[in-house]
């Protein structure tokens, strides 16, 4: 088991403003520093959450097939959305980013994902301390808020007390400035965007991509794997889709990263996620095929080698493995049934 590296405070904002706020502490070693407070939030969220009604339900399905293309919609199965519904995901609001004017030091709140869908009660509170931050929303549902230092290379876990969750409070000034910054940048950027369209209405404009700030910690993700620092990686995946619980290609890779790490039963989850945001995503059904051969379930994991060959019916691993099940199947098949063997 890793050792203990180190313990930080966050705050807990409960709804319910009957309920005090409360400073929590969480524990950490050199393996879960990133996402040790992600897990211990998605397990207050479920242990929390009533039971969906058949509408919220239907919401959430409506919610989760808008986020896959029009055109491959009608291949997400119904046990995939279930999955997807059971995931429990977290949304990261940034009220103060870490950008390098502040030392790389940011604060976070983090909600449920399905507040919406669970009808989830306003949370004053929190709406309050985010309008604080200049950041204008309802809030709805249980939040957190947690201080991290993050400057691409090296993350680390900070303390954020519970004196420190006060309009007064120097992080929260910090965080106004900032984000009024950005409303301010922003706007500049559409008027000179403007102004150059109107002198150069016949030019053709150079599209450069900017990475997104998930989109750039993907890059951080890859650079590590491809360093086979799989731990790294996995941290850096993990933190791209904390800020986009869309980007499919981070859940893919974060798979990858998993698998490296023996890490099987996560690598199937993130597999799930890949799949439900694009159905005909190869590497993830490769991917989910090996994590489920090693899981000991051969028959879905043909299943996946199966859907590979209906996309690339030349696909060389998947003929191969396909041909191997198959046949451990069928001598299966012929001899007394054993009792599978246990994950590793």
């Amino acid at each position: 088991m890793p050792e203990k590296k180190g313990t930080f405070k966050f705050v807990y904002i409960p709804a319910d403003v009957s309920e005090p706020l409360q400073e929590l502490t969480q524990d950490y070693t050199d393996q879960d520093e990133v996402e040790c407070l992600l897990n211990r939030v998605k397990a207050h969220f479920k242990s929390k959450k009533p039971a969906k009604s058949a509408e919220q339900l239907a919401r959430q399905r409506e919610q989760l097939l808008a986020n896959v293309p029009a055109e491959q919609r009608d291949k997400i199965d119904e046990r995939m959305l279930s999955t997807a519904a059971d995931l429990g995901m977290v949304e990261n609001i940034a009220l103060l980013s870490n950008s390098r004017d502040n030392g790389f030091i940011g604060v976070n709140m983090y909600c449920d994902d399905e507040a919406s869908f669970i009808d989830a009660p306003l949370n004053p509170r929190a709406s309050e301390i985010a309008f604080c931050c200049g950041k204008q929303m309802q809030v709805h549902g249980d939040v957190f808020l947690a201080r991290v230092f993050d400057n691409e290379d090296d993350f680390k876990r900070l303390d954020l007390s519970l004196r420190e969750v006060s309009s007064s409070a120097p992080w929260v000034k910090d965080a106004f400035q900032q984000n009024e910054r950005k409303k301010k940048a922003d706007s500049a950027d559409v008027v000179l965007q403007r102004m150059q369209q109107d002198k150069q209405p016949k030019a053709a404009p150079t599209k450069i991509h900017e990475l997104t700030a998930a989109e750039a910690e993907k890059e951080i993700g890859n650079a590590a794997f491809k360093k086979c620092d799989f731990k790294k990686a996995v941290d850096h995946y993990t933190k791209a889709v904390e800020l986009d619980n869309t980007l499919a290609s981070a859940y893919s890779n974060r798979a990858m990263a998993h698998l490296k790490l023996g890490q099987v039963t996560e690598a199937e989850t993130d597999c799930n996620c890949t799949l439900l945001l694009q159905p005909d995503n190869v590497k993830a059904l490769l991917r989910r095929a090996s994590a489920r051969s090693l899981l000991n379930r051969p028959r879905e994991a043909l299943e996946d080698y199966e859907s590979v060959l209906k996309l690339e019916p030349n696909n060389k691993e998947a003929k191969q493995k396909c041909e191997l099940l198959q046949s451990s199947l069928a001598n299966d098949v012929e001899q007394p049934a054993s009792s599978p063997a246990e994950p590793s």
